[in-house]
């Protein structure tokens, strides 16, 4: 995501935003935006500007033909194809670049700058909790603990997500239908069911929407028919002692164009994606309610730690109200690429 200002003067008089991939750059917008005034004005953009042809023209060419003299980016493109050779270039014909490292431009593209880095999807956990820490009842009834507030923001993330994921207990239990459900036109991500022996029911709800069934290798032949037929795709993955192995996952959905998943649980995917230290960001809400039970579900299964010492400090967090509920978002254990990691070109 690309947002990028032409300032003349001390005016602003051109802006402009990438809509989607193919359409043109931030850039270009805002410099057709500018006109005539962008010549001798300053270029704010929020990314490098790219330099080689792809699916549109370098933006590079479009800033020196535009006679910009001053460009400030807010981060370097972390794709190797690209980082520093913009401004580089830039710098080469005579234009003024200054490269601010701004977190909040970090943040604006967390998914894409952990894509490249890691090449594999990022991963925003959320979940929903009684005070006293509890997903559901001591008979596994969880509907509703947030309030309609929070429950709408979920759908809004949805949205900004290539996919959501869930596991076959949460789709045995609830038949979700994993979809944005708001007025208007939204974007819909992808379905993922971490089923190992494929047990999703063919008339599950969320088949309506052909999604991915990650399977281990031995799961039964028919169950695979029949859901291929229903229309899932099945993604094959290795399983260890622990189950499906969650790297391998990751790394099959990536193949399969996924740079970033809502994990919406239980408490076992949940509690699995802990244990491999595999959750990039996390969103908490917290129902003014308290549950009880020594056998109702907190929001991590899996193995856990043995010490404190050893728990998962947060990062970066941020509190809010959500409705009646509270709703916290942090960082985990593997940030996305801070720009000011990245060596700014010589």
């Amino acid at each position: 995501m690309v947002g990028a200002v032409v300032v003349h003067a001390g005016v602003a008089v051109g802006e402009g935003w990438h809509l989607r991939a193919g359409e043109p750059h931030a850039e270009v917008y805002a410099l057709r935006a500018a006109g005539a005034r962008a010549t001798g004005a300053t270029l704010y953009v929020t990314l490098e500007p790219c330099c080689t042809h792809g699916r549109t023209p370098p933006c590079t060419d479009a800033i020196l033909a535009a006679g910009i003299a001053r460009v400030v980016v807010g981060s370097l493109d972390p794709n190797p194809a690209h980082c520093g050779r913009g401004i580089d270039l830039l710098r080469a014909r005579g234009l003024v670049v200054a490269l601010v490292h701004d977190e909040a431009c970090a943040l604006l593209n967390e998914k894409f700058f952990n894509f490249m880095r890691t090449g594999l999807p990022f991963v925003h956990a959320k979940w929903a909790m009684t005070l006293d820490g509890k997903i559901a009842t001591r008979s596994g009834d969880a509907r509703w603990i947030s309030c309609a507030a929070s429950r709408a923001h979920v759908h809004r993330l949805r949205a900004e997500y290539d996919a959501v994921l869930v596991g076959i207990g949460t789709v045995l239990r609830d038949n979700p239908r994993l979809d944005v459900r708001l007025d208007g036109t939204w974007r819909q991500p992808r379905k993922i069911v971490l089923d190992q022996h494929c047990r999703t029911p063919h008339t599950a709800q969320l088949l309506q929407g052909a999604p991915i069934i990650v399977a281990g290798a031995t799961a039964p032949t028919t169950a695979v028919s029949t859901l291929t037929q229903a229309g899932a795709q099945i993604l094959h993955c290795p399983v260890d002692e622990h189950g499906l192995v969650l790297h391998a996952v990751l790394t099959g959905l990536a193949q399969q164009g996924i740079t970033s998943i809502l994990v919406e649980g239980g408490a076992h995917v949940l509690g699995s994606f802990f244990d491999m230290g595999l959750i990039n960001r996390a969103t908490i809400f917290i129902a003014p309610k308290l549950c009880g039970g020594a056998t109702a579900p907190s929001a991590f299964a899996g193995r856990g730690i043995e010490l404190m010492a050893d728990a998962l400090q947060l990062r970066d967090v941020h509190w809010h109200t959500s409705g009646d509920d509270l709703m916290v978002t942090a960082l985990c254990n593997t940030p996305s690429v801070s720009p000011a990691a990245l060596q700014e070109p010589r």
